[in-house]
């Protein structure tokens, strides 16, 4: 994308604009994944690209390992599924906590119509995803 492109592309991570009632404070996460939540995602991960090479869904997921370039907040994965549908997924092991981006952006997805779903584990993602296949 070309510097005039991306000036004009800046991303807005202030979601505060849109949520009539601020979310309650919490601890926050600030990007850090538990161990358990890496290697759970990862698990997860791996099995959607596999689902992807057998062309039956396109997943969008930020890499754990470097910091995201997805707008704060926004639901670890975006699922296209057949049908045209779209499964959103905010991966929490027990013990994870969400951060204040994530209470907004998850409020909002939801209040246009798209509910977002809360595995705790990569099993449950998988049965989640092969819900929809």
């Amino acid at each position: 994308m070309s510097a005039t492109d991306q000036a004009l592309h800046q991303p807005d991570d202030s979601t505060d604009i849109f949520i009539a009632q601020p979310a309650p404070k919490i601890p926050a996460t600030e990007g850090k994944l538990k161990p358990g939540e890496l290697h759970e995602q990862k698990v997860l991960n791996t099995w959607l690209n596999l689902r992807k090479a057998e062309r039956k869904l396109w997943p969008i997921n930020p890499r754990s390992d470097k910091a995201s370039t997805i707008r704060a907040g926004h639901p670890d994965y975006s699922i296209w599924l057949p049908s045209g549908r779209v499964l959103l997924m905010e991966m929490k092991v027990p013990g994870g906590v969400f951060s204040q981006e994530q209470f907004h952006a998850i409020a909002l997805l939801e209040e246009l119509g798209h509910p977002v779903e809360i595995p705790s584990s990569a099993a449950v993602g998988i049965a989640l995803v092969e819900k929809f296949l």
